[in-house]
Order: structure tokens, then sequence, then C-alpha cells
């Protein structure tokens, strides 16, 4: 397997999500950046920075079903807590993400509550804290820098209140500088990435990437509670249906993450369209068209690397059909990878058998017969029988994976 850098794959993961999610666009970068410089003025050490910004790269991914982000802002103010805890649970289980974690589950904790709270409030939590509130008092209609002194003061006025009087006075230094406000708004993820060591990360292992690409197909499942086991429940059928077709162990892999990425586009997507009580109008299935498009630009950058090459063709193109009616790019016949309908497959049974807004879920049997009549003459014939041959596999997998709900 070829050696894989946390930031090789971190960076244009958080990235996209930052700037195709349709709700908080470039708010994870801005309070990423805001972060980095109270950090450094803080003299965090190169785990503690590394941490901080991963942590502000992702702190809101708990709050991603909200719709509107008038919303979003008027629950952090009354009851924060909810989506700390959903950001929480979807890193805590990996070894990756863990102390990240921790910072999110307390990036909204009032420092005069500290006394409260039994449990560990890392220090990165409250420097997120208050960066996040800088950012959402700033206007980003009006020009930033007529703003200073506005937004110094509303944060300053609850030194000791809201936020920690350290951070506090961190920022009343750092933000005496022009450029502070100005890389907020400019700075680029790339170029703050490239600011942070991340030698102290080696380069991760298969069960490290296995625990990634979980992670982030969560962000996007966990949007919806009839989505919140799909990517896993794909990922693991895809894997299991590598080992029925002789797969090597390798192969198998590249499957399961293909599984987990296959539906990352859908950052991209109303959720109002995934949570919709009846099936969707032709119109509204065409807003749904965009998300492997805005999977093949969210992953692009992974298939520099030749390992991760053929985990991005196989997620990106898992809606094509051998006779030219798939999308988003109409391919045909032999420009369609096996591996590729393995993923298709194993998304359409797991669509299938799980309940959605407008249908209870649909026993697998009943699933496998329409899958023979509607979509088998569009894709590989012997991968449904290999499906059909193993249905208590199938099945067993099916029903571990709605148990377990991975939440």
């Amino acid at each position: 397997m070829e050696k894989i850098s946390l930031k090789k794959i971190a960076l244009p993961l958080i990235k996209s999500i930052d700037s195709f999610n349709f709700l908080l666009k470039s708010h994870h970068r801005r309070v990423a950046i805001a972060s980095y410089y109270l950090g450094k003025k803080l003299n965090l050490d190169k785990k503690q920075m590394i941490d901080l910004i991963l942590a502000a790269s992702l702190h809101d991914i708990g709050a991603l079903s909200i719709q509107e982000r008038d919303m979003l802002i008027q629950a952090d103010v009354e009851n924060p807590e909810p989506h700390c805890i959903m950001g929480y649970k979807m890193l805590s289980n990996s070894s990756i993400f863990s102390d990240i974690a921790q910072i999110i589950r307390y990036h909204h904790v009032k420092y005069n509550e500290l006394e409260n709270i039994t449990d560990f409030v890392p220090f990165q939590s409250h420097i997120i804290h208050l960066a996040d509130r800088v950012d959402i008092l700033i206007s980003h209609d009006n020009f930033i820098l007529n703003q200073k002194s506005e937004v110094i003061n509303k944060i300053l006025n609850n030194k000791g209140i809201l936020f920690h009087p350290d951070v506090c006075d961190a920022f009343l230094e750092i933000s005496k500088a022009d450029i502070f406000w100005m890389d907020i708004n400019n700075m680029s993820m790339e170029q703050l990435f490239n600011s942070i060591d991340f030698n102290l990360y080696h380069d991760l292992n298969r069960n490290q990437m296995i625990e990634f690409s979980l992670v982030f197909s969560k962000i996007i499942d966990f949007r919806s509670s009839f989505t919140a086991s799909h990517s896993y429940t794909v990922g693991q059928l895809a894997y299991e249906l590598g080992k029925i077709l002789k797969y090597n162990s390798d192969k198998c892999t590249k499957l399961l993450i293909s599984g987990y990425f296959h539906d990352i586009g859908k950052i991209g997507i109303n959720n109002s369209y995934l949570e919709k009580a009846r099936p969707l109008s032709e119109e509204e299935f065409n807003h749904i068209k965009f998300h492997p498009y805005f999977s093949k630009q969210i992953l692009n950058e992974l298939s520099y690397s030749h390992w991760f090459k053929d985990i991005v063709n196989w997620a990106v193109y898992h809606h094509e059909k051998l006779d030219g009616s798939g999308y988003p790019c109409g391919l045909k016949g032999d420009e369609i990878e096996k591996e590729t309908m393995i993923i298709a497959y194993c998304d359409i049974i797991s669509a299938l058998t799980e309940d959605r807004p407008y249908r209870k879920s649909i026993p697998l049997d009943e699933a496998l017969e329409i899958i023979r009549k509607q979509i088998v003459p569009k894709l590989d014939k012997d991968i449904f029988y290999a499906i059909e041959n193993n249905k208590e596999k199938i099945a067993d997998i099916i029903n571990n994976c709605h148990k377990n709900n991975v939440k």
C-alpha cells in the first residue's frame, strides 16, 4: 500500500467540505485561521497546534443537518450542546481524531461555567470558542477592517464570562495588526496547512486509512437519520463482494474505502432534497444528480496518488450505466470498471433495504427482485449472480450495519 500522509489526505477533504457546503461556506477556514493566530500567540507546542487546526477545521461538522445558517447561529447561542456532541461522536472512535473529538466536544464551553464540568476540557476548545465568535460577529457584506473595533470590544466585553481570559488577552494582541483580519478573509487552507508542522503524524497505515474514510463518510451520512449507516453499509458490502470475487486484500480495502467515500459529494446538496417525504420530481432529482460531480471535485486531489486513483474513480462513477443512461458522464460499456459496478450494486442494495423519508425499508429478497428487473440489464450480470449466490452473507452484513448504525 502506498504511503499516505495525514496532511495529504486531510487537506483536500477539509477544504472541500468547507467550500462545497451550501450552509457554512468558508466558516471552518476562517475559524481555523483565527485559531492559528491565537495558538501561535499562546505558544502551543507542535502537537497542540496540529490538533487545534484540525479541530477548528472540523468544529461544526455536527451541525450540518441544520438547514439555515441563521438557525445555526441561534442554536449556537441558545443551545450549542447537540452539535458539539454529534461532532464528538463522529470522531471519538477514531485513533487519529480522538484528541480532536474532545476539543470539538467543548468548543462552545463558557468560561464561567467551567466549574460545573467534571470532564477534561482541552485549552484548544477555548481558543476555537473565541475564534468562532469572531467569525460570527464579522459581517461578510461589509469591509472587514472597518469592523475591527466593534468586534474586539464585543469579545473583550465577555472576557472571563464567555471566553477564557488568557485567550482574550492573546486576541487583543493579535487583533491590533491588520494582517490578522486580512488573513481571515484571504488565507487559503493550503497556506494554513503549510504553516503547520505535520511531521509528528507518521504516514497512515491501512487501518488508519479505513478509520479516516469512515469518519468522513459519517459527515455526509449523519446529515439525515435515514442515511446514518448508508455509506458504512455500502463499504462493508463492497468489501465482502471483493472477497467473494477472489480479489486480493489490497483491492478489497480499496472497495471498502470507495464505498465509504461514494456519496461524499452530497455535502453540496441541500438537505431538504435528501429528507423529502415523497419521491423527488424530475427537477428536484436534477439537483441530486450533481452529487457525483461534487464528489469528483472533492476527491480530485487524491487522484494524484496512484493508490487512491482507483478509489476515487469507483466512487465518482457509481451512477453510470452500461447503456449510457447513467450520470454524470454518460459512460458506456468498457468505460465503466467492474469495481465501479460493485459500488453501484452495493449502493442500490443499501438504499432499498433502508428506511427512507418516503418509504419503509424493503426486504432483501424483494430488493434483489427489483434489481434483477430494473438494474441488472444496465450493469454487470456476474456481480449480481455473486450477490444472489451469497444472499445470506449479504443479509448478515445489512442487518449488522443497520443494528450498529455506527452512531
